[in-house]
């Protein structure tokens, strides 16, 4: 017998009139068929004390045929006349809702805007790619809980969290990853912005690292394949500069004859030597936000020739002072991590005596072997102007590279230039020194970033107008803690990791050449033609702890017996192995290098620590506070002699192509500088490659000076609180910008005497 239809609307309306019942149709209706124990669970009625309550409404729904019963899973169901009433249920809300007051959204666009379901539908549809009907639906049940809240005023954040939380109860996981919203916590915020304070920040810091975070965030969570993120997360791998990796280069070794050629936007070439320099400064400030890090003028002295050759000594020293000077900024607000390298040839090189020199106009002026002369008075004066700049206060940067070549000649003014360098060496413990063959095409920045002319043979394309593309770290320890002491392991577990990393920087080439054509207009060189090389550019493979791994594998360090050594070089020789395999399978230019990173460095050993326990890792640095060596073979607190530790670097310097530095940490004392000078020519001969001198300042802002050592109260006026610098791996910076691991073990380093 047919039910009258009057009826039937009766009965459905009635089924539905008990809040129980119109629960069990929502319930059915947002997660799908399911049992009777999991429907009563979920309505949180007692199985004992409420079962027969239960089994009655459960009844009424089913008698209405809005709730059906699949005999063959034994699952509840919600039929299409039970959403048709659950539908329409929540419509009467909503016009109830508005009747008593409308709901009201303040959105993203800082506007204040009705609530409106439909958008709710149109971000699912639009953001995370949701199928229409489900979108409704997961809409419908969000208003759903905004409207119990029973509050008028909503933000569009809350509304997010919602429709994130039951996409995580419907398992759309792979919904819910694309709709999560990007951004700090106010806490985070307010941390920030105090220790930014504690470490005199500027606010453009404070307004990069809160920008640095949602864009790692979003590299983690949209970028990345999940594999590589996890890794990264985990503490397998480590990928620096996140915060910069969809966006730009972390180094760039600039061409500065492009620029004295064709000028500047709104600007002509040069006519003179300040005009060159002002051209030179011009790059390097607005680089800096296309750059993350360093950025490079090589062979600064010999391009800058042609500009000099009718200046006198004392005028370009005083250019070079102002250059200097405005270069290097205030001493507490300046961006440490974007410095400015200057590489300084000691005399013309021979690959670049017959190339076409750029001069005043930009116009072509002979070749660079006619402005020996004048590369030599640059380069005097750039070590006079630094010394006299660096007494007044510190002048981290620009970073001042002197490149020591086998062909350079053994006469008397070379033996004057090398006293020069040394003077100021041993005045300020600034200069870095490249070891380099006479006719070795090769190009460092102060990190330890090298490029040579490998890639394609010619040095214009391979060691200008390219750079580091981007550095993924390798966690060498967590990779012996896992082979289990067996070394077939070991090598397996090596080269995924190494995989892994490869596809990272090939996944960073395909954006960075995206990004040449949108968002880096000086580094594409605009309207004056193409600049930065991205396919001949190096991608950086490292690694982070060598010494702790050898040691986590072996028990003995680098410097405790020759089988370590075997082991770390074996190590080295398949990292470079593996790097190279994956360059030529992803056509991109992969090089290992051995690179500063202070945050992986306490990061992985913090990540560590808590996953096998303090007492089967090896770190260093003291209880609480571990850390791994990051840009050294050996720990600056091993306690070695100088010539062991010089040979020790020089040996796996020779492995990384893509870069290294030794640092050697003198005693705070006056150093002779003939003394130093010997020491230099001893590590030449030994064959390190790129090396500096370190020591530790006291800069007193009250009256400022400068003065060797560390001390909390300034030595000259007794002022309290004094910063205080040295070198954490490659460059000088405050120490209260160091991590705490390594601030703490600063004073258990090995100090070397020259005397």
């Amino acid at each position: 017998m047919v039910m009258p239809f009057e009826k039937s609307g009766v009965d459905i309306l009635n089924a539905a009139s008990s809040a129980v019942r119109m629960r069990i149709l929502k319930l059915l209706k947002s997660r799908g068929p399911l049992p009777y124990t999991e429907v009563m669970s979920a309505l949180g009625l007692d199985p004992i004390r409420d079962a027969g309550k239960f089994v009655y409404h459960l009844k009424s729904v089913t008698g209405a045929n809005l709730v059906a019963l699949d005999k063959k899973s034994k699952k509840y169901m919600i039929t299409e006349l039970g959403e048709m009433v659950v539908n329409f249920e929540r419509d009467l809300e909503e016009y109830v809702a508005a009747k008593k007051g409308k709901l009201y959204v303040r959105t993203s666009r800082l506007s204040v805007e009705e609530f409106d379901r439909e958008k709710i539908v149109s971000s699912l549809v639009n953001e995370a790619g949701v199928p229409y009907e489900l979108a409704q639906e997961i809409a419908a049940e969000a208003e759903e809980r905004l409207l119990r809240l029973r509050t008028t005023y909503l933000t569009a954040p809350l509304i997010r969290e919602f429709i994130n939380s039951i996409l995580i109860e419907k398992r759309l996981e792979d919904f819910r990853h694309k709709l999560t919203r990007l951004g700090m916590p106010v806490h985070d915020v307010s941390q920030l912005l105090k220790l930014s304070s504690e470490r005199m920040l500027t606010a453009q810091a404070v307004k990069e690292a809160a920008g640095n975070s949602v864009i790692e965030e979003y590299v983690l969570l949209n970028f990345l394949p999940r594999n590589i993120a996890d890794s990264h997360l985990s503490g397998d791998l480590h990928i620096d500069n996140l915060g910069g990796w969809v966006l730009k280069p972390d180094e760039v070794i600039h061409d500065l004859r492009f620029f004295l050629r064709k000028g500047l936007p709104m600007r002509g070439p040069p006519r003179n030597f300040n005009g060159a320099l002002s051209t030179a400064q011009f790059v390097y400030q607005h680089a800096r936000s296309e750059v993350v890090g360093e950025q490079c003028f090589d062979m600064f002295n010999v391009f800058m020739a042609p500009y000099a050759s009718k200046v006198s000594k004392e005028d370009i020293k005083e250019a070079l002072y102002d250059f200097f000077t405005n270069i290097r900024g205030d001493t507490y607000s300046q961006d440490f991590s974007k410095g400015l390298s200057l590489g300084f040839e000691l005399s013309i090189p021979s690959f670049l005596r017959d190339v076409e020199a750029i001069g005043p106009g930009g116009l072509n002026s002979g070749c660079y072997s006619e402005y020996e002369e004048s590369a030599a008075k640059i380069l005097e004066a750039s070590i006079e102007a630094a010394t006299e700049a660096s007494a007044e206060k510190p002048i981290f940067n620009p970073r001042f590279i002197f490149k020591i070549r086998s062909s350079q000649p053994k006469d008397k003014r070379m033996s004057e230039i090398m006293m020069k360098i040394h003077q100021f060496t041993a005045k300020s413990f600034l200069p870095y020194f490249a070891n380099l063959d006479g006719e070795e095409k090769a190009a460092y920045t102060a990190t330890g970033f090298r490029i040579d002319s490998a890639w394609t043979g010619d040095w214009e394309e391979d060691c200008v107008r390219t750079g580091n593309v981007g550095t993924v770290l390798i966690n060498l320890p967590r990779i012996a803690y896992e082979s289990r002491k067996k070394l077939e392991r070991l090598q397996k577990i090596l080269e995924s990791q190494v995989n892994l990393a490869a596809e990272a920087l090939h996944r960073k080439s395909e954006v960075i050449k995206e990004r040449l054509q949108q968002l880096l207009p000086l580094l594409s060189g605009g309207s004056r033609g193409s600049y930065f090389i991205e396919k001949n550019s190096t991608y950086v493979m490292s690694f982070i702890g060598l010494n702790e791994a050898v040691k986590t594998f072996l028990g003995s360090s680098l410097i405790e017996s020759e089988r370590a050594l075997e082991l770390a070089t074996d190590i080295m020789e398949d990292m470079c192995k593996l790097s190279q395999e994956a360059s030529r399978k992803f056509g991109i230019r992969i090089a290992l290098a051995q690179r500063p990173q202070d945050d992986a460095s306490v990061r992985l050993a913090k990540l560590d620590v808590a996953r096998y326990g303090p007492g089967e890792v090896a770190t260093e640095g003291v209880r609480d506070y571990p850390y791994y060596t990051d840009l050294f073979a050996a720990p600056l607190s091993v306690k070695t002699g100088l010539q062991e530790r010089i040979l020790l670097e020089s040996r796996f310097q020779a492995y990384s192509s893509g870069g290294h530095l030794a640092s050697f940490c003198l005693s705070p004392t006056e150093h002779d500088p003939k003394r130093l000078m010997s020491l230099t020519e001893q590590i030449y001969n030994s064959k390190l490659r790129f090396f500096t001198y370190t020591n530790n300042f006291i800069y007193c802002r009250k009256c400022n000076r400068t003065f060797l050592g560390i001390a909390h109260t300034c030595p000259k006026c007794d002022s309290a609180n004094p910063t205080l610098f040295s070198r954490s791996s490659a460059t000088y910076i405050p120490l209260d910008l160091w991590p705490e691991a390594k601030r703490r073990d600063m004073e258990s380093r090995t100090l070397y005497s020259t005397s």
